[in-house]
């Protein structure tokens, strides 16, 4: 059984390519390379569009992190505690304080933010915006609309991971919709459809999930890109 196995890998294998080039819409040579040169045409198609695909959305460091966390999840945490124990610098904090917020302990991160927006720190706007986020996330919004608020009149709204955190504490649920539908911005679509899902609003979730398999029908570059990712997500908030 074993021998068979073996024998039938490498017929397994260029399946699995043939089925890689039609799915993404590759070139048609990429497709005449794999099936009538299967050893050398697979290996170069292997290292020039999969390998580089990988590591332009970053799924190779995610397999690596994912590996680590599940043999041992509390140990980035531990080690940025005993780290803060031993070097206790702004940095250090903020690092600590962006893991609680991965881990969804807000209090425990606002705490640390505070702790280093003094002195020459007190004004500083990526420990702001890093508190901003930490306290909608709480759902603590009114008190993350009122910091947002302070926030912009004195700095601006720089890049568009700022406007969207805006427009999601100031609830314009309507604008970021414009937004998705108007840029193909999947990941401003899955925020729209985790806060209808949230809300108990599963059709207009849907209506999401339908415009972005729209986009990838007709644009089949978005699914070499970080959208088919955020497509995926998405889908899963329904289940």
């Amino acid at each position: 059984m074993l021998f068979y196995i073996i024998w039938a890998l490498p017929y397994i294998l260029q399946l699995l390519l043939i089925i890689h080039i039609i799915k993404n819409g590759k070139p048609f040579l990429w497709l005449w390379l794999v099936v009538f040169l299967p050893y050398i045409g697979g290996l170069v198609y292997i290292l020039m569009e999969i390998v580089p695909e990988l590591l332009a959305s970053g799924s190779v460091e995610k397999v690596g992190r994912a590996v680590a966390n599940a043999v041992n999840p509390g140990r980035s945490l531990a080690e940025l505690e005993s780290l803060v124990k031993r070097q206790d610098t702004i940095a250090n904090r903020t690092r600590l304080a962006d893991c609680y917020v991965s881990l969804e302990r807000y209090e425990e991160a606002i705490s640390l933010y505070d702790s280093c927006l003094t002195g020459p720190y007190s004004d500083d706007a990526e420990l702001l915006v890093k508190k901003i986020n930490a306290l909608f996330l709480w759902g603590k919004t009114d008190m993350a609309r009122s910091l947002m608020d302070e926030f912009k009149k004195k700095h601006k709204l720089e890049n568009a991971s700022l406007v969207l955190l805006d427009l999601q504490i100031s609830g314009d649920w309507e604008k970021l919709m414009d937004i998705f539908t108007n840029t193909s911005n999947f990941r401003v679509g899955y925020v729209c459809a985790e806060h209808f899902a949230k809300s108990g609003d599963s059709a207009s979730a849907q209506k999401v999930i339908n415009i972005m398999e729209e986009n990838l029908r007709l644009y089949k570059y978005l699914k070499r890109t970080e959208n088919f990712d955020w497509y995926k997500k998405t889908k899963k908030l329904l289940g």
